[in-house]
């Protein structure tokens, strides 16, 4: 794969990855000491985005060897 392509391909996901994470930031912020099980869902969500985003940027870091 062209490394030009990929790199385009990482970054629209890391790009995706902190526009979820703002959201659910975002979620948190609304629902602090209204309901717990959404403060949670929110954390989660935030653990979830944050394990997808370091992986991609270990892809971005570290491109394969040929």
């Amino acid at each position: 794969m062209n490394p030009d392509i990929r790199n385009a391909i990482l970054a629209v996901g890391l790009a995706f990855c902190i526009l979820f994470g703002a959201s659910a930031l975002a979620a948190i912020v609304k629902y602090w000491g209204v309901s717990p099980r959404h403060v949670f869902a929110g954390f989660l969500s935030l653990g979830i985005v944050a394990l997808i985003g370091f992986g991609l940027l270990g892809a971005l870091r570290n491109p394969p060897r040929r």
